[in-house]
Formats: C-alpha cells, sequence, structure tokens
C-alpha cells in the first residue's frame, strides 16, 4: 500500500515564490473511503514514488493525449498555520506541490514514461525542491531510474496519518541516500509484490508485500531489508547499518489498524549499537470526517525515542478539505556518546487544502 535525488533548484526567493504561485501545489493527504483505505501501492502508482512529503495526492489527476502519449497533472495547495508549542509561536506556511507524467504504450505492450514532481515549502526557508524520474513497465514489472530510493518503504510502509499527522522517527535512520540518484524494480506475483532499490553508492533497500482482500477485510503484511550508512549529527562518525521490520495492516469497513517493528543494527570503527523500535496506528471515517492516530516508541542504545501523531480532515467539496494535526516527537538517540539525531518538536497545525 505503500517512495527519491532532490535538486535545489530554488533558494532564492523571487524565483520560488514564481514557481509557487505559478503552479507548484500538491501536498495532499492519504485518506481513505468510507469502506476502502488508499494503498501505498495506489499512492506508488500516482505518485512514482517521488512524494517525500507526509502528505500525498488523493483527487485522480487531470489527464489528456499528446502526440499519442497520455500527460496527467496533479495540483495541489495547502495553506497551513502552524503553531509551535516548544517557541510558542504561530506561523502561516504555505506548501505547494505538483505532479507532471508523460507515458505511452508502444506495440509490444511495453509502457515507457517519465514524471517530474516539484515541491515548494515556505517552512523549508522557501525552498523549491524537485525529482524526477524516467520508466519502463510491462508485465515483468516496472523498472524506474532515478530520484527513486524511497520506492520500498513507499511500498512496504504502514498508512500515513490522516489530514496534518505526521509520525516522525517511523523508518529506519539509515535510509538510502535521498539526493541521489538511484534504480527502482518492483513486479505483482499475485498477492506478493516484490520491490528492490539501490542508490548510486551500492546502498540497497529490499522488500516484500502479501496482501489478499476477501469479502469484508483486507490484511498486509510486509517485509523489508535495508543495508545503508548514516553519518553521526556533527559528521565525525560514519556508521553502516542493517536493518530489518515487519509491518501488518487489517482493515475491516471503515476501520484500519496497522502495526510496524524494526530492529537496525550500527557498526563503525569507533563503536557499534542496535535500535529497536515499534508503531502504531488506527484509522477511522465517518461520512466526511476521517481520523487517525499513531504512537511510535524506539531505544537506540538505551536512548528513548518517541512520538505521537493526531490528524483529522473534513471534506467539504471534492478536492477541498480542512485539515488538523497535532505532532509531538523526542529523540537523542546516540551509541556511545557518538549522538545520531537530536529532536524534540510539539506542534499543532490546521490547514485548508485544495488539489486537483
Amino acid at each position: 500500500m505503500f517512495f527519491q535525488v532532490s535538486n535545489k533548484v530554488l533558494k532564492n526567493n523571487s524565483s520560488s515564490l514564481f514557481r509557487y504561485f505559478v503552479g507548484c501545489s500538491l501536498v495532499s493527504l492519504l485518506s481513505f473511503m468510507p469502506s476502502q483505505l488508499v494503498s501505498a501501492q495506489q499512492a506508488f502508482a500516482q505518485n512514482g514514488g517521488l512524494n517525500p512529503d507526509n502528505l500525498s495526492f488523493f483527487e485522480e489527476p487531470l489527464a489528456f493525449e499528446l502526440f499519442g502519449a497520455t500527460v496527467s497533472y496533479n495540483h495541489l495547495f495547502d495553506l497551513p498555520v502552524v503553531h509551535n508549542f516548544k517557541t510558542d509561536k504561530t506561523d502561516l506556511e504555505p506548501k505547494s506541490n505538483f505532479r507532471v507524467n508523460i507515458e505511452r504504450q508502444l506495440p509490444n505492450s511495453l509502457t515507457i514514461g517519465a514524471t517530474y514532481f516539484g515541491s515548494y515549502d515556505e517552512r523549508e526557508q522557501d525552498e523549491y525542491d524537485d525529482r524526477w524520474e524516467v520508466y519502463a513497465q510491462s508485465i515483468w514489472g516496472r523498472l524506474a531510474v532515478g530520484e527513486v530510493n524511497e520506492g520500498v518503504r513507499e511500498t512496504t510502509r504502514r498508512w500515513r496519518g490522516t489530514g496534518n499527522a505526521d509520525l516522525e522517527f517511523d523508518d529506519v535512520l539509515a535510509t538510502l541516500e535521498e539526493e541521489d540518484n538511484g534504480f527502482f524494480y518492483n513486479i505483482r506475483l499475485s498477492a506478493f509484490i516484490l520491490s528492490a532499490g539501490v542508490d548510486e553508492h551500492g546502498n540497497s533497500d529490499f522488500g516484500l508485500t502479501y496482501e489478499r482482500p476477501n469479502k469484508y477485510t483486507d490484511i498486509r503484511f510486509s517485509g523489508r531489508f535495508t543495508n545503508s550508512e548514516i553519518r553521526s549529527l556533527d559528521g565525525g562518525t560514519l556508521f553502516e547499518t542493517y536493518a530489518g521490520g515487519l509491518v501488518g495492516q487489517v482493515e475491516y469497513g471503515s476501520l484500519a489498524l496497522d502495526l510496524g517493528v524494526g530492529v537496525e543494527h550500527f557498526d563503525s570503527a569507533r563503536a557499534s549499537g542496535t535500535r529497536s523500535y515499534i508503531s502504531a496506528g488506527a484509522h477511522y471515517k465517518v461520512r466526511r470526517l476521517t481520523l487517525s492516530a499513531e504512537a511510535h516508541w524506539g531505544e537506540t542504545d538505551g536512548h528513548e525515542e518517541k512520538s505521537v501523531a493526531l490528524g483529522a480532515r473534513y471534506d467539504l467539496a471534492r478536492g477541498l478539505s480542512v485539515n488538523l494535526g497535532y505532532n509531538y516527537a523526542k529523540s537523542d538517540a546516540a551509541i556511545d556518546g557518538i549522538v545520531l539525531q537530536n529532536v524534540e518538536k510539539s506542534e499543532f497545525i490546521t490547514s485548508l487544502r485544495y488539489e486537483y
């Protein structure tokens, strides 16, 4: 159910705002219909795994034919008001994303295509990021090249939270390099989805997903193995990591529950240690209102990490919604005194969101 080399091409305010108002919109929501959650596989099919945000496209894209190829376009604008409880400040921080995809099916049934994803976020110092991929797909699977290093995560992860909920730490710490190009391949075999990713430094990610819906329920299991590298917070120590994780999910009508567990081992010339973690979530939809609640706990060499995310979304009209979220996170993960992360946040976000 459940995807990244980020080129920062617009750093000055004028060019960033120009791109922003011209049309880089799309930070949507992963939500579910009254009796069906939007799966990560569906999100992958729509976004090509290029959207690094905690929000994903929900509405179907606009599409038209151009010289025998199908062009599709998504655009999302989010106007959030963020209150930071740590600093006691409230700010208006607009976000805008868009996605353009062009693909064509060849006479031999092979489909080739390319996707471009752009994102402007005032919260990130008026930063504009973009990501891209080119791909080919057939009955033998889908092979993509570009900024697709989150591909395996997107096909094996837990459901995202609703609205403005964003659960911290719900992933391996040593992911594949976000600012690198890479290869991603996945294939569906009956009820199984096999996926694999490699970045340009040789870091690798592998996943296996099983899903078999029946008349009343949808049960899904996934597993993931990651071999990568991560530097300490001060940049002085490079750890090689091996990580494994399992996710279980069940959906019954408008209720969905999920649970994820993982273990990550860090090894360097100076120190070694192990991180273990568990995450859980519940999602429920009542008419136009969708709710979610998630929690995470982990430990790295005796140092705790914990986070909570509560979210809500109310649909006003097609593509237009009000979204709420409370996010709390705290971690000072370290191994033998070598700090891996130092995070502390507590925020409430309300936003008006429109997408097409």
